[in-house]
């Protein structure tokens, strides 16, 4: 590009052929989960001038440096009628974006990676707690007035966990169930040596895996190689007493197996994530027993919804100034 930026301490401007600076701008089309005011000085003290047009469908001023989206589909035809140079993807998973779009338009996108690690990884430990102690069952009963509600939970110490997909969270949640005392085993398209430094063991199949597991917690990504790849074959392995963590996606478990099977008591489930987001308040899934559910919370906490917005608005600058950093439709 024959633009360059100039960082002159009041944050970045990008100086064109004439040698005009120009300010940075962004359209927003959703809220990010952090007060405006602080996401405006965040922008403002990296020369970023910030559109709100949230839900808008014919955003303004148009030919922004940036568009900054969630997870809301943003399709080719907005994107043209938009465009922006680059799309700032508050998110990890850039799905919603029409990437064929902006490849065709020459539009950069950027992702903020590993934001909720800890976040993701703390959740899959307080679902599993949640299961386990019969937290949510024991919280009604008191409140109904009644106070035995079974003849006991359950300890995670001693009892063995199985982490699907050792990557960066993966990793987090074994190292969160190791410090319960917990064994380890893994199965993942790559070993890590990360994971078998902390005492954790590969097996060879997924099956291995669901057979050999007291909990086992989901973690690789959702595509199209992975969507619905935990089905009968995978489920009819856990025991009983197993109890199924979801805070990946919900489009890696066949649902409606799941739903059959927890309905049977095959084994028990703690779900943040579902096929269909919001769940239609007739979806089988909220009847199943045996199970926690939680609104695909895992990665909303207020300390990762920071970092997420500071990420963003750092790939802006860098975007700018000729960087790749987190940038992702050069991987498609």
């Amino acid at each position: 590009s024959n633009a360059r930026a100039t960082g002159r301490g009041r944050g970045l401007k990008i100086e064109d052929d004439m040698g005009e600076r120009k300010e940075l701008s962004a359209v927003i089309t959703q809220g990010l989960g952090v007060p405006v005011k602080v996401v405006e000085t965040m922008a403002k003290e990296r020369g970023i001038k910030l559109h709100w047009q949230l839900d808008s469908a014919d955003p303004q001023p148009v030919n922004p440096t940036a568009l900054i989206m969630v997870n809301k589909k943003t399709s080719g035809e907005f994107l043209s009628k938009l465009k922006p140079k680059m799309v700032a993807v508050a998110f990890t998973g850039y799905d919603a974006v029409d990437m064929a779009a902006c490849k065709k338009d020459k539009i950069a996108v950027y992702n903020v990676p590993a934001y909720s690690t800890d976040s993701v990884a703390e959740l899959a430990i307080g679902l599993a707690l949640a299961v386990y102690r019969e937290i949510p069952i024991a919280d009604s009963s008191v409140r109904s007035g009644k106070w035995v509600i079974s003849s006991g939970g359950t300890e995670l110490k001693g009892k063995t966990v199985g982490i699907l997909g050792t990557g960066s969270i993966g990793i987090a949640t074994a190292k969160l169930f190791k410090a319960f005392g917990c064994e380890l085993i893994g199965w993942s398209r790559s070993e890590r040596k990360e994971f078998k430094d902390i005492g954790g063991k590969y097996v060879k199949t997924k099956e291995d895996l669901f057979a050999n597991a007291d909990i086992v917690s989901l973690h690789i990504p959702n595509n199209k190689h992975t969507a619905g790849c935990i089905g009968k074959e995978q489920l009819s392995q856990l025991k009983p007493s197993a109890v199924l963590i979801n805070v990946g996606r919900g489009g890696l478990v066949k649902q409606d197996v799941l739903v059959q099977m927890l309905n049977e008591k095959k084994f028990r489930a703690g779900l943040d994530v579902f096929v269909q987001e919001p769940i239609d308040v007739q979806d089988p899934i909220l009847k199943a027993p045996n199970c926690v559910l939680t609104p695909h919370v895992a990665y909303k906490t207020t300390e990762a919804l920071a970092r997420r917005v500071t990420v963003t608005l750092d790939n802006i600058v860098s975007f700018a100034k000729g960087s790749d950093a987190n940038r992702v439709d050069t991987k498609e």
